[in-house]
């Protein structure tokens, strides 16, 4: 219940016909809003499918794939820095640049080895050799990179999360011990996992940080996931029945021997298919089951290789996708119907989340408040509130806002966005009805007092 001055006045109910809301206005004291849920399909960023390579949002016109909310590029070091502290930051410029063009953020990974090390030939130069992972040179040249893309890029409103690459065949953490390999790469010791991984922590306090996942070795992944880092897995979907699979034969078993159930409330977890859906429709793969432990292991994302969905598995995925990060839906507002000009104020939020995971980047709810008398004159005030607390299901939450001390006094519309933060740009969409074409949610009205 909001607490307000002379709150004692009878509340009068007032049902507004053909509009969006139900209000409840207590003699000029107490509105009550109840936002209209809308079931639409919905665009945010950090969230839902991830396109990859050279495949934008723009790319999936008239296509059978849902649009994407993250972007992923993966980038070796011997290309991102070919001379020593001369990082090639164009090539994460341009696709965070391509992302907000297409209402994605971007998703990036470093890695110093394919099938062979990809490391720079100054590095080689100074010294970095055989067994590479645990070698001096290798662990403080490397970490410096790692060190300077955190300087440039930790909080950045362009970028969702990192991968904690570095390590192994295309950074996943995995060094093939089934063939002859005349290079000895060797997969680090735990003392230098721990390095590494410490650097990714160091570097990056903002940006939330995603771990590969990991069972025979499990030492890294335990010890990024126990730390507050996300996880992805690069197979999923895998179903193959030759004797073992991914989806059940490891996936369950690295969790667990992790004890990583609970690191969806720290970090995003991201999944990539094994093939793509249209290989797991001719195999006779079972949807339900892929689509719904993606959604019991809370995924904010799912890469598909940016490639359509069989067309009868259409419908399904679509619903599947609106599950996944989050989704939030504003139930119900509470603000005063009249404050005075440099007044602070308390509103009362009942929220849900229908994703399966919450949002992980730091983004602002704010309200806007427009003069009815003339529109051009309008006031955003950020509140303090915290959208991170906004875990699947319902969450009650307060909010206090300071109203302009140089406001005019009058009417005012109330609307309110989630921004970015120090700006007054919506940038994540509301499940709700009555959003402008500014992407602000319509409320209701204030008086403004001297």
């Amino acid at each position: 219940m909001l607490i307000l001055k002379q709150t004692q006045s009878a509340v009068l109910t007032l049902l507004l016909a053909g509009s969006l809301f139900t209000s409840c206005i207590t003699g000029g004291k107490t509105v009550v809003v109840k936002p209209v849920e809308i079931d639409s399909t919905l665009l945010n960023p950090g969230r839902g499918f991830t396109s990859t390579g050279s495949a934008f949002n723009v790319n999936f016109a008239g296509k059978m794939h849902p649009l994407a909310g993250i972007h992923q590029q993966r980038l070796y070091w011997d290309e991102l820095e070919p001379e020593e502290g001369k990082i090639n930051y164009s090539l994460i410029d341009s696709a965070i640049a391509k992302c907000l063009r297409n209402g994605q953020t971007l998703n990036f990974r470093v890695m110093c080895q394919n099938v062979d090390m990809k490391v720079p030939k100054w590095a080689l130069d100074a010294g970095v050799t055989s067994p590479f992972y645990d070698n001096p040179v290798f662990l403080e040249k490397h970490l410096n990179l790692i060190k300077a893309l955190g300087k440039r890029y930790d909080g950045h409103t362009g970028v969702s999360f990192v991968d904690i690459g570095t390590v192994g065949q295309w950074g996943e953490w995995h060094v093939s011990s089934s063939e002859i390999d005349p290079k000895k790469i060797v997969y680090p010791t735990d003392e230098s996992v721990k390095k590494i991984i410490d650097a990714y922590f160091s570097s990056f306090k903002q940006t939330p940080l995603v771990s590969l996942i990991s069972l025979k070795k499990k030492y890294g992944f335990q010890y990024a996931t126990s730390h507050g880092a996300g996880w992805r897995a690069d197979c999923w979907g895998d179903m193959d029945t030759l004797g073992w699979n991914h989806m059940k034969g490891v996936y369950p078993q690295a969790i667990d021997s992790a004890g990583a159930h609970g690191s969806w409330k720290n970090g995003p977890i991201a999944f990539e298919t094994c093939w793509t859906m249209n290989e797991w429709y001719k195999r006779g793969w079972d949807l339900d089951y892929i689509l719904n432990k993606a959604l019991e292991w809370h995924a904010t994302g799912v890469n598909n290789g940016s490639e359509e969905v069989p067309a009868e598995w259409y419908p399904k995925v679509k619903e599947f996708e609106k599950k996944l990060g989050y989704r939030l839906v504003l139930n119900e507002l509470t603000y005063p119907s009249a404050v005075k000009k440099g007044e602070v104020i308390s509103c009362n939020m009942k929220w849900q989340n229908k994703g399966v995971a919450p949002l992980y980047n730091t983004y602002q709810l704010a309200i806007q408040l427009v003069s009815k008398t003339d529109a051009a004159r309008r006031y955003t005030i950020a509140t303090d509130t915290d959208l991170k607390k906004l875990f699947p299901g319902n969450t009650d939450l307060k909010s206090s806002v300071t109203i302009p001390s140089e406001i005019e006094a009058g009417e005012y519309e109330l609307e309110m966005g989630v921004v970015e933060p120090g700006t007054k740009k919506p940038a994540i969409q509301l499940a709700i009805a009555g959003k402008t074409p500014e992407g602000w949610y319509k409320m209701g009205t204030i008086a403004i007092t001297e």
